[in-house]
């Protein structure tokens, strides 16, 4: 009779297990296919972003081909803008096809196609209209008014195309981060239920069998009934070099696998029985002295927090010593079985041995201390050098400008002396500059200010410091920024003239005769007239670049060719910094050249308009600071204190402070600096940063505290470093320092600060 049931209950048994694998293949299949569905709406929308990107250029494509046609009269651009028009009106159609399942995204499309269309049909119109004029030339005023009209048609089929396609490319980016996020949970949950599926189903196999034996053998002796026990893990054990382990809770039994005890080196079989059993199995040792002491805590907290319920998986990450001595890192994870009332009565689950892991993992965070270290020694060797050069630089170039304001008083011979120390040191100066600049752009220590930029003082100020190198040259320098000379924008003014002047200086630099030209623009200015963009080319009749070249211009220390490196000089840094810059600014740097002819290169930035109805009404006044010795007397009355102890850098900035006619203290240290401070009264303060027995910094620190005890106005302190990356600089500013200068200092711009803060 209990053969019978036993038997019966076996083929239940089985027939259940078989509806359960049967289930468990279909459930997985179904969310298998559930995943491949995501997916394919992942590739979907990315498929969707690239044409839509890719109709972007297409729509540049035939308008800069169309123009070359209006320029050149080659029928090759004629050719190309068919071409492509016929591509731009394929790649909008394909947008609509791709987008049908999106009845929002499936209108943007159909409007681009329309837009494209328009665009194209109307390019088309203007080359046909073109081509019937017989000097490729507009007789009258008539033909002229006409197509510039068509210009401003094409500027807003231009700007409506790219507003619909930012919105669609928006909308998209959206869609897709959507259904990436939802692939990924999809898929998480398909990993989720899998595995949790086989763990149950491996567990109902288990206590199925578990009870067949025991109606079978219930008349067999308790050995008997442990060997069957044992027959219950086997398949699990051979099948994975995992440990398993089975703790019974109430009855404070525990199974333990041989590969438990195997990642710990010691060859032992499988151990079943009771707690108190297993320390006489582990030789009277109890299990837990083998858990690293650093780890007690954790694992008992853990395991408590699995038993009473706390969570609802155990998951616990421990260290055990090996029997060689070291220790070996385990990851122990199960799950629990549960009696009515919801208390845990077994917890069985597995021991993973994760040591490489572990060292992997110590391995890539000594890596990553090493490289943050040899980052960081790198660049406390750069700001040591940095203030090592730049100290005896300020005095080589100070001394170097001194003399050249007083050539005229020298022999033809000693002013070519002169002239050849001012270009050699504001050489060195530069390229030190830009060495420093490109490692705080690589290191993302660049951070832009914010400011109102006059667009007359700006351009006014490139014109004043690059004209030199023009007439020397022989070659005509223009500026044709008149027709938004009066407009204020917010931006980085020292950074956007950087780009401006660096891209000026090549032009001049490769241009031979002929001219270098400025032309700004403002364009796409929104309904608010708050943002547009600026756009700035600056065009050269130089020895142009190839089109293979392009990208290579923009590498650092980097020429065209050693021909060109040995025959113009440079560092190769300035178009790296200035393209870096630009993308910083949320703007490009791009060019365009005709070999033998010329280049264009042109920035083009986002603005935030101050004034885009109102003229500016203070003008730049060009003049010279340096020349005009007497022209303040009144200047005497005001005192300057000069604290610096490198006395090469005391007579350059003493002379200075001289021709613009103020008097002046010299402290050499910050201790002396305290002392004059307060016994004398000072209009500002040049305070060096780094000095011996007290430095600038905790000078300035002392001198606020001060000032702050008496009640008294704060002092103007413009620091002057050496160590010119922006964290020392933004220490000065921290300290209470009004402004800086980074060394080698440029006497403009001391004149300029002490102007701002002095009062001249």
């Amino acid at each position: 009779m209990i053969k019978k049931n036993t038997t019966n209950l076996f083929v239940a048994s089985a027939i259940f297990v078989v509806a359960c694998l049967v289930y468990l293949y279909v459930f997985m299949q179904y969310n298998r296919v559930q995943v491949l569905h995501e997916r394919e709406w992942v590739l979907q929308s990315r498929n969707v972003i690239l044409v839509a990107e890719s109709t972007l250029g297409i729509f540049e494509g035939t308008l800069a081909e169309q123009r070359g046609f209006f320029i050149t009269g080659d029928d090759k651009f004629a050719q190309e803008f068919n071409a492509d028009k016929e591509d731009l009106i394929q790649a909008t159609q394909k947008l609509v096809d791709m987008t049908t399942d999106n009845e929002v995204q499936n209108g943007k499309a159909l409007k681009l196609k329309e837009i494209a269309q328009n665009y194209v049909d109307y390019l088309q119109f203007r080359k046909d209209k073109f081509s019937t004029l017989s000097d490729k030339s507009f007789s009258n005023i008539e033909q002229l008014k006409s197509f510039k009209d068509g210009v401003q048609k094409i500027e807003d089929l231009h700007d409506d195309f790219f507003r619909v396609s930012g919105d669609l490319l928006d909308e998209e980016n959206r869609l897709l981060r959507e259904r990436v996020q939802s692939e990924s949970e999809r898929r998480e949950q398909y990993n989720n239920n899998f595995i949790s599926s086989l763990i149950g189903a491996c567990v109902f196999i288990i206590l199925t069998n578990w009870v067949i034996f025991t109606m079978q053998r219930r008349h067999l002796t308790e050995n008997e009934r442990l060997q069957k026990i044992e027959d219950r893990y086997s398949v699990a054990v051979k099948a994975t070099n995992d440990g398993v382990f089975d703790w019974n809770v109430n009855k404070k039994e525990i199974f333990l696998s041989a590969q438990v005890f195997a990642m710990c080196g010691y060859e032992k079989e499988n151990y079943e029985g009771s707690l108190l059993g297993l320390t006489i199995f582990l030789k009277g040792k109890n299990p837990l002295d083998y858990i690293h002491p650093d780890d007690i805590e954790q694992f008992k907290g853990r395991l408590n927090s699995f038993l009473n319920n706390e969570t609802s998986e155990y998951n616990n990450i421990f260290r055990v010593k090996h029997s060689n001595g070291y220790w070996v890192w385990i990851h122990a994870r199960g799950g629990g079985l549960y009696d009515e009332q919801g208390n845990v009565i077994r917890l069985i689950g597995s021991h993973v041995d994760i040591t490489a892991q572990k060292q992997l993992e110590q391995r890539l965070r000594n890596e990553r201390e090493e490289a943050e270290n040899s980052n960081k020694l790198k660049m406390d060797f750069l700001a040591h050098m940095s203030h090592e050069i730049r100290t005896p630089l300020t005095t080589i170039t100070g001394v170097s400008e001194i003399l050249q304001r007083q050539s005229q008083k020298f022999d033809e011979r000693v002013q070519s002396l002169v002239k050849t120390l001012v270009v050699s040191s504001a050489n060195l100066r530069d390229l030190i500059t830009d060495i420093l600049d490109f490692s705080r752009i690589e290191s993302g220590e660049i951070t832009l200010n914010s400011e109102g930029i006059q667009v007359e003082k700006l351009f006014q100020e490139i014109l004043s410091i690059m004209s030199v190198q023009a007439i020397e040259k022989n070659i005509d320098f223009i500026s044709e920024h008149s027709p938004i000379a009066n407009l204020v924008f917010e931006g980085d003014h020292v950074r956007i003239r950087q780009i401006l002047i660096n891209l000026v200086g090549n032009a001049i630099k490769f241009t031979q005769k002929g001219s270098v030209t400025l032309r700004p623009q403002l364009y796409d200015i929104d309904q608010e007239g708050e943002m547009g963009r600026l756009r700035v080319d600056v065009c050269d009749t130089g020895i142009g670049i190839a089109e293979e070249n392009y990208g290579l211009i923009f590498d650092r220390f980097r020429q065209v060719d050693d021909t060109v490196s040995k025959g113009y000089g440079g560092t190769g840094l300035g178009l790296p910094i200035s393209q870096k810059l630009a993308d910083i600014m949320g703007g490009s740097l791009t060019v365009s050249s005709v070999v033998g002819e010329g280049s264009v290169f042109t920035l083009d930035i986002p603005v935030r308009i101050l004034n885009i109805d109102e003229v500016v009404s203070d003008q730049m006044k060009v003049q010279s600071d340096l020349l005009n010795m007497n022209s303040n007397v009144q200047n005497s009355e005001k005192k300057v204190l000069m604290v610096e102890d490198y006395e090469g850098n005391v007579i350059v900035i003493g002379y200075v402070l001289e021709e613009m006619g103020l008097s002046y203290d010299v402290a050499r240290n910050g201790l002396d600096a305290l002392e004059m401070f307060n016994s004398a009264k000072y209009n500002a303060i040049l305070m060096d940063v780094q000095m011996p027995k007290m430095d600038g910094l905790t000078a300035t620190q002392k001198i606020r505290e001060i000032e702050k005890d008496k009640g008294l106005d704060p002092t103007p302190i413009i620091g002057m470093t050496a160590h010119a990356t922006y964290q020392d600089m933004d220490k000065c500013l921290e300290v209470g320092m009004s402004s800086y200068l980074a060394k080698p200092i440029r006497q403009q711009e001391l004149c300029d600060l002490l102007k701002k803060h002095v009062g001249i």
